[in-house]
C-alpha cells in the first residue's frame, strides 16, 4: 500500500493532556477490535427482527470466535442454540452486542457486569435522541456500566465492522474486505454508505464504527486508538456534534500528526442542527469556530460524501506533495484549462515550464502542442501522456502532476462482439490495458516520490453489467484511483498539499 507514511513517533503526546483512563482505554479496545468471543443479547428466530438480521450478519460474515446468542425464551436460529441467560454462557465473552428493548437495558447491563463482560455495543435506540426520559435512561445505563468497568459503543447505532476479525455486527448485510480505510461515524447509515463506496472501488476497511449517541465512548476515543493502528492509513469521519470539543481537538491534532483525518462536519445550519439533535442527540457548533480549530488540528474538511471518498482515496493512494507547484498534462485542451483554473483558485501554483523542459517535450510531441503548462497534447498520441508525465515529475520545479486522460485501446469505443467468448476476450483486453496505463503512472509516482493524480473519462463499450466496475477495480489493484473531473483532482491535490504543510509545521 502507498499513501501517507508518517512515523508513529513523530510527535509524543503532551504530558498532562490525557487522563490515566484514556491510556487504559487503549488496552481495552482489543475487546472491540479483536474479540475472541461474543454474546448476542436479543437474539431472535424471526427473520423480520434485527435480533435475527444482525445475528445473521455475524454468522454469515464468518466471525472466527465463539458466538453465544441469548434469548430468555430460548430457541435457535442459524444453526445456533440460544442461551436463556448470560449466566448459562460457559465463558466470559470479550464482547457483547445488545439489541434488547430500552426498558430491559438496565437489567441487561447489570447482567453483563455480573458476568464480567467489559465491552458492549448497544444497537438499541430510544434514548437521549428521543426525549428527556430517554436521556435519563441513557445516563443510568452508562453510570452502571462505568461502575462495573464496562465500556459501551452507542446506543442508537448500526453496530461495528472489523473485517480483520471477520466481525460484521451491523444492521444491513454488507461485508467489506480488510483494508486501510477506517470509518468513524455518528450515523450508521452514512458509515455504511462510505463502506459500500470503498467496496465498489475494491478498497477495504480496517473498521467501521457507528458511534450513535456516544453515551460512553466518543469519536475522539476511536481517533486516539486508530492513530496507532497499523492497519489504518486514513480515517474518514462523519460528525454531527461534540460531547467535549476541547478534548476532541486535542486528540484529533495528535492523530493528524500520524495519519490524515478526513471529516464531514454537519449540523452547521439551524435545520441541520435540529436534525442532529433528534438523530443522535448531538450538540452542533458554529461553522466558523469548527473551521478555524479544525484547520489547527489538521483535519481535512469534506463538503459532501463524494468529496469525502475522493479525499480518502487520494490520501490512501498517493505520497504527500512537498509543495504547491503542479504540472498538468492533458489529452484535451478544455480539461487542461478547467484544471488550471481550479488549481489557481485553490492556491496551487501552475508553474511556467523552463526552456529545457519544453525542448525535451518538443522531441516527441507533435509540433502543435501548447508549449505551456498545462501541456496540451491536442489529440496527439495517447501513449505520449505517459512520457509527458514522466518529464514533468522528473523536473525539480514541480511537486506533483495532474494527468487528464489515460492511454486506452481503440476497441474501448466499439460495441462489444455478440459472441460471448469473443466478448470476454475483448473485455479482458480493455481492462488489462487500463490497468497497464495506471501501473505506468504509479511507477512514475514511486520513481520520483511525487503524487500523480489522474482524472479521466474511461470510455467503455456499450455493454450491460459491471464493466466500469471491473475497470475501477483493476485500477485500485495498482493502489491508484481515477477521478471523473479535473476540479476533483485539483481539490484532492490542494487538500494533500495543505495536510503536508500541517505535518511539516508539526
Amino acid at each position: 500500500m502507498g499513501g501517507v507514511k508518517i512515523s508513529a513517533g513523530l510527535h509524543a503526546r503532551a504530558a498532562g493532556n490525557y487522563f490515566e483512563k484514556d491510556r487504559l482505554l487503549m488496552t481495552e479496545f482489543n475487546r472491540f477490535f479483536a474479540p475472541r468471543s461474543l454474546a448476542f443479547l436479543g437474539a431472535s428466530s424471526d427473520t423480520n427482527k434485527w435480533g435475527y438480521r444482525i445475528l445473521s450478519n455475524i454468522v454469515h460474515g464468518g466471525f472466527r470466535g465463539k458466538i453465544y446468542p441469548v434469548n430468555p425464551r430460548g430457541g435457535e436460529a442459524l444453526g445456533l442454540q440460544f442461551y436463556k441467560s448470560l449466566e448459562e454462557v460457559p465463558e466470559v465473552p470479550d464482547l457483547v452486542v445488545i439489541v434488547v428493548p430500552p426498558v430491559a437495558m438496565v437489567d441487561t447491563i447489570k447482567g453483563c457486569i455480573s458476568k464480567g463482560i467489559k465491552a458492549g455495543v448497544v444497537v438499541t435506540a430510544g434514548f437521549a435522541e428521543v426525549n428527556e426520559s430517554g436521556a435519563a435512561a441513557q445516563d443510568e445505563m452508562v453510570a452502571l456500566a462505568r461502575q462495573g468497568g464496562m465500556r459501551l459503543i452507542g446506543p442508537n447505532c448500526f453496530g461495528i465492522l472489523i473485517p480483520s476479525a471477520k466481525l460484521y455486527a451491523q444492521m444491513p448485510p454488507i461485508f467489506p474486505p480488510d483494508g486501510h480505510i477506517a470509518v468513524v461515524s455518528q450515523s450508521g447509515n452514512v458509515g455504511l454508505t462510505i463502506a459500500r463506496r470503498a467496496m465498489a472501488h475494491d478498497f477495504g476497511c480496517s473498521c467501521m464504527v457507528s458511534i450513535g449517541n456516544e453515551a460512553d465512548l466518543h469519536a475522539e476515543d476511536f481517533l486516539e486508538y486508530l492513530a496507532d493502528d497499523a492497519k489504518t492509513a486514513v480515517i474518514l469521519a462523519y460528525i454531527e456534534g461534540f460531547k467535549d470539543g476541547r478534548r476532541f481537538f486535542e486528540i484529533a491534532r495528535n492523530t493528524s500528526l500520524k495519519k490524515p483525518i478526513v471529516m464531514i462536519k454537519v449540523g452547521e445550519t439551524e435545520a441541520g442542527a435540529s436534525a442532529a439533535r433528534s438523530h443522535t442527540a448531538a450538540l452542533s457548533g458554529s461553522a466558523e469556530v469548527f473551521g478555524g480549530i479544525g484547520r489547527q488540528a489538521g483535519i481535512i474538511r469534506a463538503n459532501n460524501l463524494q468529496e469525502l471518498m475522493n479525499l480518502g482515496y487520494g490520501f490512501l493512494c498517493h505520497p504527500l506533495p512537498k509543495g504547491r507547484r503542479v504540472g498538468i498534462a492533458t489529452l484535451g485542451g478544455g480539461w487542461g484549462v478547467l484544471a488550471a483554473d481550479a488549481c489557481a483558485r485553490l492556491g496551487l501554483d501552475v508553474v511556467k515550464l523552463p526552456q529545457d523542459i519544453i525542448k525535451e517535450l518538443d522531441s516527441f510531441l507533435p509540433g502543435w502542442w501548447s508549449r505551456n503548462n498545462p501541456v496540451d497534447l491536442v489529440a496527439g498520441s495517447a501513449d505520449a501522456i505517459i512520457r509527458v508525465v514522466d518529464v514533468l515529475a522528473r523536473y525539480g520545479g514541480i511537486d506533483s502532476v495532474i494527468a487528464l486522460g489515460v492511454p486506452f485501446p481503440h476497441l474501448a469505443r466499439m460495441t462489444l462482439p455478440t459472441n460471448e467468448e469473443e466478448k470476454k476476450q475483448v473485455i479482458q483486453f480493455i481492462v488489462e490495458s487500463y490497468s497497464k496505463s495506471f501501473s505506468d503512472m504509479k511507477a512514475i509516482s514511486e520513481k520520483y516520490g511525487k503524487p500523480v493524480i489522474i482524472a479521466a473519462e474511461l470510455p467503455a463499450p456499450r455493454t450491460e453489467g459491471s464493466f466500469d466496475q471491473d475497470i475501477m477495480r483493476s485500477i485500485s489493484k495498482q493502489n491508484m484511483v481515477c477521478y471523473s473531473m479535473p476540479d476533483e483532482a485539483a481539490m484532492v491535490l490542494n487538500s494533500m498539499a495543505r495536510y503536508g504543510e500541517f505535518i511539516r509545521r508539526g
